[in-house]
């Protein structure tokens, strides 16, 4: 661990810190919602302007923004804060504080270094595991035992900065990765609120990352969500839950896309079979189909153009005998 101290000595405890957020995604509002609570002043939001969504295109707000307009406080609609009006009105508002979650844009270095200490920034991961986009989905699809949130000071590489906090929880059961990115947004938000309460000090310690544990991630792109059966249980399971909800995880069924929900390697499952073939259910409702190595159990279902069902449901209405690999 490093001690390391603010620019100028920094603003102290004896008032309430103005502070500047930057955020784009969903995972950015339960931050929002607690710096917005106090003790401290949001000053600004700094947020992508309104974009097309949904079929009918119409321009709606990011979620920080809608989060930030709710709340009823300033927003700077920029999506990559490097322009010459944007650091001015960063700048012009004194901030004590930058405050960064799921942004999407790298700040520039007069933006970096414009308060007594640099951005402080959350990441879902356990840093330095997993730099770059999607870091829930890449720890559930390579297996990783436990997942996390890291706080960090911004730096002008990617996710590269010191660590300030950061917390961990052991991957126990089916959980997709969009449930743990909810649950590590409300976590994260806490341990920016203690990172905060640290930094009033005038000094923090924090500990570098390690380069030689540094891995980082690709983009998560739609065919990443192909099942293969071949692969084995424990392999197949963390991609289908770490690619819900997006692009999801798809295989085929006499002939149509099918997506598959909540899996987990199944315990026993009986003599080796064919990857693909249905088992039945086991005692917990689930649908038991063989992989390269081992079983799945599986336990809910949503052929295209259908809702969304459970195991039960599925071999209920469609009997299948074979799971395919995805078209």
């Amino acid at each position: 661990m490093i001690e390391v101290r603010a620019r100028g000595g920094g603003s102290g405890p004896e008032r309430p810190w103005r502070l500047v957020f930057f955020g784009s995604a969903a995972f950015a509002r339960p931050l929002l919602e607690a710096l917005a609570r106090g003790p401290d002043e949001v000053v600004l939001v700094v947020a992508p302007p309104p974009a097309p969504a949904g079929r009918g295109r119409r321009l709606r707000p990011c979620p920080a923004a809608e989060t930030a307009e709710r709340l009823g406080l300033d927003i700077w609609p920029d999506r990559s804060a490097r322009a010459p009006e944007t650091i001015r009105a960063v700048a012009d508002r004194r901030p004590d504080l930058l405050v960064v979650a799921a942004f999407g844009g790298f700040l520039p270095a007069e933006l970096l270094n414009l308060a007594p200490w640099p951005p402080l920034n959350i990441h879902p991961s356990l840093l330095p595991r997993h730099r770059g986009p999607a870091p829930v989905n890449w720890s559930l699809i390579h297996g990783d035992r436990e997942v996390g949130v890291s706080i960090l000071f911004l730096e002008a590489v990617m996710d590269a900065g010191p660590i300030l906090r950061q917390r961990a929880w052991p991957v126990t059961g089916p959980d997709s990765a969009g449930t743990w990115e909810d649950r590590l947004a409300e976590a994260g938000a806490e341990e920016v609120l203690a990172a905060v309460a640290e930094l009033k000090s005038g000094r923090v310690l924090v500990r570098p990352q390690e380069p030689a544990l540094v891995t980082i991630n690709p983009l998560l792109r739609k065919v990443d969500g192909r099942v293969d059966f071949s692969r084995p249980a424990g392999v197949l399971a963390g991609l289908i839950n770490g690619v819900d909800p997006w692009p999801g995880a798809v295989a085929a069924w006499d002939g149509r896309a099918l997506k598959i929900f909540r899996a987990a390697p199944a315990v026993g499952g009986g003599p080796p079979a064919e990857p693909g073939r249905v088992l039945g259910l086991d005692e917990h409702g689930r649908l038991l189909v063989a992989a390269g190595q081992g079983f799945l159990a599986l336990a809910e279902f949503q052929l295209e153009g259908k809702k969304r069902i459970s195991a039960a449901e599925f071999l209920r209405g469609c009997r299948p005998e074979f799971l395919r690999s995805a078209l």
